[in-house]
């Protein structure tokens, strides 16, 4: 009875250290220090559903097709791919939320991104299921992108499934549906991860996460590039002078910071996501921005950035004044989509104050862009050319591409080139 009875303990310790050894990659049973690669568990998953000729988007499609990377993945979680039928997909990943790393950065956020990144560069074949079985996949709550399951293939392996890779990688907790078939499998990735105290589960750094706040001007970024590391947190004051929407809802702004010696605007780009405080930020006005330093298709831009207007504190984004950078052309896109507060219609001078050497005191009128078009007083200064013939009169029309209110409720613009002043 003794025989048996430590017959079978030594039995379940046995299988108990084979369990262990699987899930552990073959790491030896230590902890895992964040650089580890493991996909013991996502091995277990195969991709059973045949996919030659099916379509992805198309209802009776089957719900799965081949597809291609398109650039580089947006977080994480998010990837674009042109699709074997033709057309392309935003696909949000199913059951997975990494960190942010592009609108707001977070820990393991940037590491998440290049992670997806990698194992995506490194496929020979990339199929795309949807998360609702042999269907049309849904949208998610941003209602832009499908959720779907990604798998992908390389030279030296079968297909895995992305999405389970980056939970047992400890990139994302399980927020699969219990529902859902690869549940069980999604449940143990978590399970391991958390166990050996993988990356959301450790207590060590994430080596691309910084806080330390650095001062930067655009200017000097454009000069000298090599100077500055991506995924630097940083702060500067800048004014925006454009906004873009893309076709899957993520905004982005153009910022910029006027170099008055040299008569030059600097400008870069600042990537506010799909929602948060970022996306209220108002073209026109200035704002001192606290945010992370990326590059985003070769380009350094600014993301992960937090307004708080009433925080106004150095380690966050708040607005140091409305109405900076004005526009008045009521043929500018700004105008005419309502982009911001800050553009007008066409001035009509009013009076002409006076010419003191080369600079030009006027005042005009232009229209808001609201229902009823109510108009609007300015003072305008220009430095004119020495060619100047008189040729802004009162009562005449004018456009103006852009001017600065430096000083706040002034109402008095500084047009800083007469070429950006066109006569109608």
């Amino acid at each position: 009875m003794r025989k048996k009875i430590i017959s079978v303990c030594v039995t379940a310790v046995l299988a108990l250290c084979c369990i262990f050894a699987v899930a552990c990659g073959g790491n030896g049973g230590k902890i895992a220090d964040n650089t580890e690669h493991v996909d013991a568990i996502t091995k277990t998953l195969k991709l059973s559903k045949p996919f030659d000729g099916k379509r992805l988007m198309q209802e009776g499609g089957g719900g799965i097709e081949e597809a291609t990377l398109i650039g580089e993945t947006t977080d994480g979680d998010t990837s674009n791919f042109s699709l074997k039928s033709g057309g392309s997909v935003t696909v949000r990943y199913q059951g997975v939320d990494t960190p942010e790393s592009t609108a707001g950065v977070e820990k393991w956020g940037k590491a998440a991104s290049k992670f997806t990144n990698e194992q995506l560069k490194s496929a020979t074949q990339i199929v795309i299921e949807s998360a609702k079985s042999g269907q049309v996949p849904e949208k998610d709550s941003v209602g832009q992108r499908s959720l779907c399951y990604v798998w992908y293939k390389t030279a030296s392996s079968d297909f895995k499934c992305l999405n389970l890779e980056l939970v047992e990688n400890g990139f994302s907790l399980n927020k699969e549906a219990a529902t859902n078939a690869y549940y069980s499998y999604f449940q143990k990735a978590e399970e391991f991860a958390r166990g050996f105290k993988l990356r959301l589960f450790s207590d060590l750094d994430d080596p691309l996460f910084n806080t330390a706040v650095i001062d930067i001007s655009l200017k000097d970024l454009k000069a000298n590039p090599n100077n500055y590391e991506e995924n630097s947190k940083v702060r500067l004051k800048a004014y925006l002078t454009d906004m873009t929407k893309s076709g899957s809802g993520a905004i982005t702004f153009e910022i910029a910071q006027y170099d008055e010696a040299e008569n030059k605007e600097y400008k870069l780009n600042l990537y506010a996501g799909y929602r948060g405080s970022a996306v209220n930020m108002r073209v026109g006005d200035l704002y001192q921005i606290v945010g992370t330093l990326q590059k985003h298709d070769g380009a350094w831009q600014i993301s992960g950035v937090e307004v708080d207007n009433d925080s106004k504190g150095d380690e966050i984004s708040w607005r140091a004044q409305l109405s900076y950078y004005l526009v008045f052309n009521e043929l500018s896109p700004l105008y005419t989509q309502k982009v911001t507060s800050n553009c007008y219609g066409d001035v009509t001078v009013t009076e002409l104050v006076g010419l003191e050497g080369k600079q030009l005191t006027f005042k005009g009128t232009a229209p808001k862009y609201d229902e009823n078009k109510t108009p609007v007083e300015f003072t305008f200064k220009v430095t004119v050319p020495d060619d100047y013939n008189e040729s802004i009169y009162e009562g005449a029309r004018l456009s103006i591409a852009h001017g600065f209110q430096f000083e706040a409720r002034s109402s008095v613009v500084t047009v800083t080139d007469y070429a950006n002043l066109t006569i109608k």
